[in-house]
């Protein structure tokens, strides 16, 4: 299915360049004297990209437009994201000169859409519109006051299904009056991580728009407030900041125990997250060593434990982080052992990928392990969505509809991203990045 459809793309391309500069550099044409020619694969990475990125709106869409509407949204992601590919090469100059213009007013553009359009969306009231800030807020307020911040149930928020990390991280944000802020500062936080990272600052500004301007699932997320952008990007970030820290032979032996602890908070965010402790520890072998592999993996073992057991033992029965598991039950009605299965599945595909991370020698490591990420995060909702379809006997997205996907699309911007630039050419011809970052 992706040949074909990358086939389509090819041919229709071709059909339509007529000389233009951008169609052009897509298919190699011979207008420009050194032809910059795209490395085999390229289109079906794009194409896997472009999936990624739609895929947490299925269950958005489908509940407000059905199977056609999500065939058409999927099909109008697939091209969005092609087109930015063909136009980043052209819009770059253009992009890198007014660069911290740009992201000013992008990021206050943000804080200013959020401020005035977020009073709309939870005016709607109790079970009518998200919850998650609310969830948070009530959350920090009880923790300031020295109580558990797993609060029971009302009417205002469902059970808080994150754990102490995302609680300590959202407390500034919930100081300032509202949670959702959060989004504003940590998409900020990305774009200068996604310039950083790839050495781009015109794809940095690209990445941010992507799921801001085509995901509907990150558009409601924003709008309502929700924590799952923020979470997201701050996982991320952490990695980031870490891997390279640990790699770094000038860092100091204080940022690197800092940047090891900071990953550890933010694992310590949601339960899925913890997953990715052995794609973690995989990565900083390759990347640094065995000894600095295990000093970092016990720092963030020992931070996530330190901030959530003391919550966990205080209280088990009432520890609401675990009550997700409950969005299983739908598979262990039909099949008893379903929704264990799934988590089972999980589970060795992060000890498979991990595994892989430490046998692949070729590559960018920490594009791989970005890509690990975001495969291992997308799993149990791949699972849960064939065994709702199955169930059916049709597609069925409605285990998307709480927008969960916005958790792997920060893993997979960084890990596939790089795709969407031109690659340039050194004098020999040859391509002068690989993995989508620059050599």
């Amino acid at each position: 299915m992706p040949r074909l459809v990358g086939g389509f793309i090819h041919s229709f391309l071709r059909r339509v360049h007529g000389r233009s500069p951008a169609i052009c550099f897509l298919m190699n044409h011979p207008r420009t004297s050194a032809p910059t020619r795209l490395p085999a694969g390229t289109h079906l990475q794009i194409l896997i990209l472009a999936l990624l990125i739609a895929f947490p709106s299925t269950g958005f869409v489908q509940k407000y437009a059905g199977l056609p509407g999500v065939a058409a949204y999927v099909a109008v992601v697939v091209g969005l994201v092609f087109l930015t590919a063909v136009s980043v090469r052209h819009l770059a100059p253009w992009l890198d000169r007014h660069f911290r213009v740009l992201s000013a007013v992008t990021i206050a553009g943000l804080g200013v859409g959020f401020v005035v359009l977020h009073p709309f969306e939870d005016g709607r009231g109790p079970g009518k519109s998200s919850d998650r800030n609310e969830g948070l807020e009530i959350a920090v307020s009880r923790m300031a006051r020295g109580e558990t911040p797993y609060y029971p149930s009302n009417p205002q928020a469902g059970p808080l299904s994150v754990l102490p990390g995302s609680i300590v991280l959202a407390a500034p944000f919930a100081a300032l009056g509202n949670s959702g802020y959060q989004n504003v500062f940590w998409l900020a936080a990305f774009l200068i991580a996604a310039s950083r990272f790839f050495q781009d600052k015109a794809l940095g500004l690209c990445l941010l728009a992507i799921p801001l301007g085509i995901s509907l699932a990150a558009q409601y997320e924003f709008v309502s407030g929700g924590d799952l952008i923020a979470n997201g990007i701050f996982v991320a970030v952490f990695f980031l900041i870490a891997l390279e820290s640990w790699t770094r032979p000038a860092s100091s032996i204080r940022l690197r125990v800092l940047t090891a602890l900071l990953v550890g908070l933010g694992l310590a965010s949601r339960a899925n997250f913890l997953l990715l402790v052995p794609l973690f520890s995989a990565a900083m072998w390759r990347m640094s060593g065995l000894r600095n592999a295990i000093a970092a993996t016990s720092l963030v073992v020992l931070a996530m434990a330190f901030i959530t057991l003391p919550f966990y033992l205080h209280d088990p029965a009432g520890f609401t982080p675990l009550l997700p598991r409950q969005k299983l039950a739908f598979a262990d009605q039909a099949v008893p052992w379903a929704g264990k299965a799934m988590i089972g599945v999980t589970l060795l595909s992060a000890i498979v990928v991990a595994g892989v991370l430490l046998r692949k020698r070729s590559g960018d490591p920490l594009v791989s392990f970005f890509r690990g990420c975001a495969i291992v995060t997308l799993v149990p909702m791949i699972g849960a969505v064939l065994f709702a379809s199955w169930l059916n006997g049709r597609f069925d997205f409605e285990f998307m509809r709480d927008r969960f996907g916005l958790m792997y699309v920060f893993f997979a911007l960084l890990g596939w991203g790089g795709i969407l630039r031109a690659l340039p050419q050194q004098t020999d011809g040859t391509a002068a990045c690989q993995d989508g970052r620059w050599n």
